[in-house]
């Protein structure tokens, strides 16, 4: 027969094991979430430095194309004409939305400067996470703080990438945390 002490045991025994595997469970999960946040942050860090790359592949301002020369703040673009340069550049498609699966974005052919990428938004496909947003901004930098944007005209732009997905890092309130890469375009009006 089984006296009370004994079944006492059993019963603390099984509450001491519950609690465990709830502690283990929980760890675990937090760990795999874990893991798919940092995973969605390396593709969205590899998305960003695409974005920035092909940005500051473009020519700095409309005005400098083919060759053209700028030696005054005047002859490059004030900035409230940033943007696609007539119809021919804009992107009308999917509401304004550069999206493709392949990676054959549309700004890669229509833009030719770095500033044709002002308010740009494209969607980008992850095989394993699904579409990241990836929204561009451009400024103007101050020549002698370059982490300060002005609006008046400068030979210094600044790109701003920003990327979101439901899969970033959440603060305490579980928003997403957007990731925001900046890097900058300098004209060289000397060389």
């Amino acid at each position: 027969m089984v006296n009370t002490g004994q079944v006492g045991f059993v019963i603390g025994a099984f509450v001491i094991l519950s609690t465990l595997t709830l502690n283990v469970n929980a760890t675990l999960i937090d760990t795999s979430t874990t893991g798919l946040e940092m995973e969605a942050m390396l593709d969205a860090l590899s998305i960003g430095q695409t974005m920035l790359d092909e940005v500051l592949t473009k020519e700095f301002d409309e005005r400098t194309l083919n060759g053209v020369r700028a030696f005054s703040y005047t002859d490059i673009t004030p900035s409230f004409f940033f943007g696609p340069d007539g119809s021919s550049e804009q992107i009308s498609e999917n509401g304004g939305v550069d999206t493709s699966g392949s990676g054959d974005f549309l700004s890669k052919q229509r833009f030719d400067d770095v500033d044709d990428y002002e308010n740009y938004h494209r969607r980008v496909w992850n095989p394993r996470f699904g579409w990241f947003d990836v929204q561009v901004d451009i400024d103007y930098l101050d020549e002698d703080y370059p982490e300060m944007m002005t609006s008046w005209r400068t030979f210094y732009k600044g790109v701003t990438v920003t990327i979101t997905h439901p899969n970033l890092i959440k603060d305490l309130d579980h928003n997403v945390i957007p990731l925001v890469m900046r890097d900058m375009s300098v004209y060289r009006r000397y060389f």
